[in-house]
């Protein structure tokens, strides 16, 4: 105990504070002992040393989660004005797929939720947003078809729907509209 003060019991409260971590006390500033200061100065040290390193792979982890949930949100999150524009359907010559043209076709989507093309005619577009990214309804067909089976009038609704989403060609291309995933069919924007 040699070097630290212990005169009264005021002053061992105030030279004498406890290092909850290390249960370790400081040593007494007024005195010239160094035998305990440069022990617990090292093991602080030590301490600050583990602390940064802990802090330094949080902020790593933080950043590449970060960098992630960006390339993710770019690839996946579409609003209504990054997705008006002309698209041409690439790799359509499954035929056997019967919802998605079989032809070349160009989509166009419009600013007032309109869509034209040459194979599903004109129509609306409304889009959702989910975790998993951007959905497009494609709604198209208009009137209705009557007909006549077994002598009763039947009537049929001519208006049809397609729901897809919405992503983006190896993360930097151009957006696209997916037709058929499989067969990597899918509308790509040009304009």
């Amino acid at each position: 105990m040699a070097g630290f003060v212990v005169n009264s019991h005021l002053h061992f409260k105030r030279n004498f504070i406890f290092d909850r971590k290390y249960a370790v006390t400081k040593p007494c500033t007024t005195c010239s002992c160094g035998t305990l200061t440069a022990s617990y100065e090292k093991r602080n040290g030590n301490e600050r040393k583990k602390n940064s390193k802990i802090y330094n792979l949080k902020k790593s982890i933080l950043l590449i989660a970060s960098i992630f949930i960006a390339i993710y949100a770019y690839n996946n999150f579409f609003t209504n004005n990054t997705l008006i524009g002309t698209y041409v359907n690439r790799n359509y010559e499954n035929v056997f797929i019967g919802g998605n043209p079989h032809i070349v076709d160009t989509l166009i989507l419009k600013k007032d939720n309109q869509f034209e093309s040459l194979y599903y005619g004109k129509g609306k577009y409304k889009l959702n947003y989910t975790l998993n990214g951007t959905k497009i309804d494609l709604d198209y067909g208009e009137g209705f078809t009557s007909t006549n089976i077994n002598g009763e009038q039947v009537t049929v609704s001519n208006e049809e729907s397609f729901s897809t989403y919405v992503n983006r060609i190896w993360f930097v291309g151009n957006p696209k509209i997916i037709l058929f995933e499989d067969l990597n069919q899918y509308y790509e924007k040009i304009d």
